[in-house]
């Protein structure tokens, strides 16, 4: 598969099991919408079929575009909070899947990647 098909947005298909547009093996930027209450961010923590959850509804919302980590992506969170209380594990569709942190520098500093 080619670096620019892994981005590519896909159709989401109950007999793939594909949830998100990246299917690869590396942490990646997403866009996300819930389609509850309608709240939009983005994450520089999006990994192929995992979700976020919204923080007003707690609803799982999947990623509607994801792509490559760049540096010039703007922060969407407050910049007064510290990088620990910016990053909750307890969103974090990785952190959930493993049941401890991800190994993410803002996941009680541990670095597993």
């Amino acid at each position: 598969m080619s670096a620019s098909s892994k981005y590519r947005p896909q159709q989401t298909t109950s007999t793939t099991g594909q949830k998100t547009p990246y299917q690869g093996p590396n942490r990646v930027f997403g866009l996300f919408k819930c389609s509850k209450c309608k709240l939009q961010w983005k994450s520089g923590h999006s990994y192929a079929n995992q979700g976020l959850k919204c923080k007003r509804c707690k609803i799982l919302v999947y990623p509607y575009e994801q792509r490559p980590l760049g540096k010039s992506e703007p922060a969407s969170n407050d910049s007064t909070q510290t990088p620990e209380e910016k990053w909750d594990k307890r969103k974090c569709g990785k952190c959930r899947r493993l049941g401890y942190p991800c190994g993410q520098f803002q996941c009680g500093r541990r670095n597993l990647t």
